[in-house]
């Protein structure tokens, strides 16, 4: 039987974007999927063998499938001749020849804001990027070997502790030089990409579309300076002005107005959060903003103080900026209720 250039097309595709969980069982899926036989199946997996889509790491009853990543590798000495523009346009850009111009921009404009970060704020004498790029998906990895982003927002804040750096990251608007730039570029970067994640030291901020978590990673690990990691699908139908139109308004203020903050990045080290310390933490800065998202996700209870810092002394001193509490529990929401504030279902 001949297929049709669509179906062949949507057979290539599925193959694509299913490998990288389905290493083991493609061929059993395709055909089931698409209810082909074994010879079937094993043509379209041979095709994209011969085209260097994808490759067969191991042969036998259970071979291990993989896309073929083409590695592109660049080192640069950072000095004021060095510009983020004239390295996407020289040295990325070409390898982005066919990719959807939605996509495009958004490698754009993570890559350059990122890129200039590390020009600017690392305080490095060399920067090395790494673009990874498959059938599938685009990668950047973007590293510098100065500071360290954490250690530099913790000293430029005065922090306690290196960890609430990752809290001030996940709710913008943070610069530490307000005269070049608004403190928007991580925090749009980490929304427009599916993955997103900054390593330094021995901690971790990822971004996943609209989740961000705080985690140590293994006891030991020491990254010098920064490394940013940012992955795209290439199929994605994201457009970059849907997330800014989400979070900004032109009619209410410059810059983006409206903020979302996984409260849990305050529960480290399994902390409760009970006291006004903590609350008074979580809302520095919030007076910036006209909305804030609060995302008790994984938070099973809150002090009284802690709930009363934020929807009563807060909300009172501050009556412009709006407080949504979302995925609140029971506990959460009661507590809520019971400071005078309202929780997600009261509204």
């Amino acid at each position: 039987m001949k297929f049709t250039k669509e179906i062949v097309s949507a057979i290539n595709n599925f193959i694509i974007e299913n490998i990288p969980v389905h290493q083991h069982d493609i061929l059993t899926l395709v055909m089931k999927h698409f209810g082909l036989s074994k010879p079937t199946a094993a043509k379209y997996l041979k095709s994209l063998l011969d085209e260097g889509v994808i490759q067969k790491e191991r042969k036998g009853r259970y071979p291990n499938y993989q896309l073929v990543y083409t590695v592109f590798e660049y080192s640069y000495d950072v000095d004021d001749s060095l510009d983020e523009d004239v390295l996407w346009r020289k040295d990325i850009s070409p390898h982005l020849q066919g990719v959807a111009p939605n996509v495009r921009q958004i490698c754009q404009y993570g890559f350059t804001e990122m890129v200039n970060n590390a020009i600017e704020h690392s305080g490095s004498k060399r920067l090395t990027i790494t673009l990874d790029l498959s059938a599938r998906d685009i990668a950047f990895t973007i590293r510098d070997y100065g500071i360290g982003i954490f250690i530099k927002i913790k000293n430029d804040l005065a922090l306690e502790d290196p960890k609430h750096s990752i809290l001030e990251l996940a709710k913008g608007k943070f610069t530490s030089d307000p005269s070049k730039h608004s403190g928007e570029g991580i925090f749009f970067t980490s929304r427009v990409f599916d993955e997103f994640a900054i390593l330094s030291g021995n901690l971790t901020f990822l971004g996943h579309t609209d989740d961000d978590w705080l985690f140590d990673d293994l006891p030991g690990r020491d990254i010098e300076g920064t490394a940013v990691i940012m992955r795209i699908p290439k199929n994605t139908s994201l457009q970059i002005a849907d997330v800014f139109n989400e979070y900004t308004d032109p009619d209410k203020q410059p810059g983006f107005h409206k903020t979302a903050i996984p409260v849990q990045l305050m529960q480290y080290e399994g902390e409760s959060l009970i006291s006004r310390s903590q609350a008074k933490r979580l809302i520095t800065r919030f007076d910036r903003f006209l909305e804030v998202v609060l995302d008790f996700s994984g938070v099973a209870m809150i002090g009284q103080g802690f709930a009363d810092e934020i929807f009563r002394v807060f909300a009172n001193a501050h009556p412009t900026v709006h407080l949504t509490p979302i995925h609140c529990s029971e506990n959460v929401r009661n507590m809520i209720r019971h400071v005078g504030g309202k929780a997600e279902q009261d509204r």
